[in-house]
Parts: C-alpha cells; sequence; structure tokens
C-alpha cells in the first residue's frame, strides 16, 4: 500500500512536471539561449587584444626654468594590451606621459640655451591596473631646449621717427621716466640686449611739444615690471637758413677698378659750380664748400665723345663734421648752376 502511494506521488510530480515545461517550454528555451549569447560575448570580450594610443607629452619643470617652444614630438604612439572590453573603455586622451626636466639627459648649446633629452621606456607611460604597455611604436626618444630665467636692469631707449615731422620743426629733448625698467627673460636672450626700446613713437602732423605713454619692443618671451614708460618729446621750430657756396670744383665719378677705366676724360666746361643749400641756420653757418661733394659719374658711359652729364651732390664721407651735420639735422640741395658738366672721353690705347 504504501508502494502504491510511492509511485503514485511520482506519477503526479513528473505530471504536473511535463504539464509546467510544456507550457513555459519556449520561455524557458529563450531564457536559456539569452545566457548561452550573453557568455559567448562576454567571452569575446574578455578575449585578449592589442590597440595603439596618441598619447600626449606633458613637460614638469622648475619655476625659474622656460620652455623654449613644445617637446619634440608632442605625441607618442604606444601599444596597450588588455581585454577587448576595457579598451574600447579609453581613448587618446585619457592618457598621458609625464616628464621631469629633473630627470632628463641636459647638454649646453652654444646659444645658451639647455637642451633636454629624455629616452622613453615602459614604466614612464602611467596606464590602468587591467592595461599594459605593450610597446611604445614611435617617438622613443622626446627633446625639448629650455632656458633659465634671469632678470636685469636695463635703459629704456625712446624711438621717433623725425623724417614725420613736418617742415620746419625738429625734435629737441626727449625724456622717458623712468629711464630703466626690470626684465625678466631667458638668460640667452636677455643678454643680446643692452638697452630696451619703445615702440615707434609717430611724429607725424605733429607741431607741439607732448607727452604719451609707451610699450616695449621686445620678444614676447620678456617679461616686464611694468607695461609702459612716460616719453615726454620737445617739439622745437626749425630756423632754416639758405646759402650759396661759390666755386665748388666738379670731381669725375670714375669705375673702381682699373681695370674697367678704358677712357680718359677732360672737363671741357667750367671746372666749378654754385652750390644752393638749405637748412637749420646753425649748421649752414657752419657748412663750407669742402664739405660739399659735387661730381659727374662716367661709369656709364662706354663710348669716346663729348657728352653733357648731369651733376650731383653730396656730402664727402670723409668729412666727419660734416656726417655729423646731415646725420642730425636736414640739409637740402636746392640748387647746381649749372646742372651739367661738359666732358670729353677718349679712348685709352693700352699696348
Amino acid at each position: 500500500m504504501k508502494m502504491l502511494d510511492v509511485f503514485d506521488r511520482i506519477r503526479r510530480w513528473w505530471e504536473k512536471t511535463a504539464a509546467f515545461l510544456g507550457k513555459y517550454f519556449l520561455v524557458i528555451l529563450a531564457i536559456g539561449l539569452s545566457v548561452l549569447i550573453r557568455w559567448v560575448i562576454r567571452e569575446q570580450l574578455m578575449k585578449p587584444d592589442k590597440r595603439s594610443f596618441q598619447v600626449r607629452i606633458e613637460i614638469q619643470h622648475k619655476p625659474e626654468e622656460i620652455l623654449l617652444g613644445t617637446p619634440t614630438p608632442e605625441y607618442v604612439t604606444i601599444s596597450l594590451a588588455g581585454s577587448q572590453s576595457v579598451l574600447e573603455q579609453y581613448t587618446d586622451n585619457d592618457f598621458v606621459i609625464k616628464l621631469d626636466t629633473a630627470r632628463a639627459k641636459r647638454t649646453s648649446e652654444e646659444n645658451g640655451e639647455i637642451l633636454c633629452v629624455w629616452e622613453l621606456t615602459h614604466n614612464m607611460v602611467t596606464v590602468p591596473p587591467r592595461l599594459k604597455v605593450e610597446q611604445i611604436i614611435s617617438g622613443k626618444q622626446v627633446q625639448l631646449a629650455l632656458d633659465l630665467s634671469e632678470t636685469k636692469q636695463l635703459p629704456v631707449i625712446p624711438v621717433l621717427n623725425e623724417a614725420e615731422l613736418p617742415q620746419g620743426y625738429k625734435v629737441g629733448n626727449v625724456t622717458v621716466k623712468p629711464g630703466e625698467v626690470s626684465v625678466s627673460a631667458p638668460a640667452s636672450k636677455l643678454k643680446l640686449f643692452p638697452e630696451i626700446r619703445t615702440k615707434p613713437i609717430s611724429l607725424k602732423n605733429i607741431t607741439h611739444s607732448f607727452d604719451c605713454d609707451q610699450g616695449f619692443e621686445a620678444p614676447d618671451s620678456f617679461d616686464f615690471d611694468r607695461k609702459n614708460v612716460l616719453v615726454k618729446v620737445e617739439i622745437l621750430r626749425a630756423t632754416n637758413k639758405t646759402m650759396v657756396l661759390k666755386t665748388v670744383p666738379v670731381r669725375i665719378l670714375v669705375p673702381p677698378s682699373s681695370r674697367q677705366q678704358t677712357m680718359s676724360y677732360e672737363i671741357v666746361s667750367a671746372p666749378t659750380v654754385d652750390v644752393e643749400v638749405s637748412g637749420e641756420g646753425a649748421v649752414i653757418d657752419n657748412l663750407h664748400k669742402d664739405d660739399v661733394f659735387v661730381f659727374a659719374n662716367i661709369s656709364e658711359f662706354t663710348k669716346p665723345g663729348l657728352y653733357w652729364i648731369d651733376l650731383r651732390c653730396a656730402v664727402d664721407s670723409r668729412n666727419e663734421a660734416a656726417d655729423a651735420k646731415i646725420t642730425d639735422h636736414k640739409i637740402t640741395v636746392r640748387k647746381i648752376d649749372p646742372p651739367k658738366v661738359n666732358v670729353k672721353l677718349e679712348q685709352i690705347n693700352r699696348r
């Protein structure tokens, strides 16, 4: 009796189980397939893989060091190994290689700059624990020039374009306040600047004295203790005077090489001329006819003959006093009388 009860219970359980499986077979099959697919995908994603990344170089340096430009190269190509799913989580921007100038190999350049060189190794690349550096593909050596910062007190020189002044005016006293500025810059570049010049000060249409705040003409790497200096410019009326220098001798300008001189010359007309000049009174009063160089240029004539040649006038460069006058003041040659000279050219017979 008891055995029949056991078999009866087993039979009823089996019937219920079969009915349940028959009713929910498709659901159970779908769940099973879903689990299988998920397992296959997980196995695929966990499969070891490799991927290349472009990693940015970042330089760390001391406060007194000035980096000159950017590292070469700026980006390094590396290969990372890990699972496919982990590698897909990262982009190039997630990695950086930090290099310290204190750990670089240094060499001094001729221009005073310091060249830092790093030989990259795998342990210089910081990556997450689930990844490892497989290979540094490109950029195994990184270079960067740097300099040490230096500070100096340099005089300030005002830059004025006096040629822009209207006729009849000249520049008087020019003062700069402060006369010196503190400059911080790379030492190799700072040594090339014995002084600091202001940006050009325009004098166009200026007929009166004026003050202006002026900045500096300097490289971008220069740092000043102030942005501007005060420049005071005095504009004065120039007292012009006209004078005629009598009997100034005419000279002949010949080719500089004796081998090029194939003709002899003779001035047929008057060998002297009168030269009318104008300029500031004090300069004109000290000007002598020996300071004036009147010449005819025969270097362009290649055939014998009688020629009327235009005269030109300049200051004799050998006269230092006259040079100073022309440099500091405007002297205008108004007239040469007569304006031409008659020159006879004859062929030189060479034997």
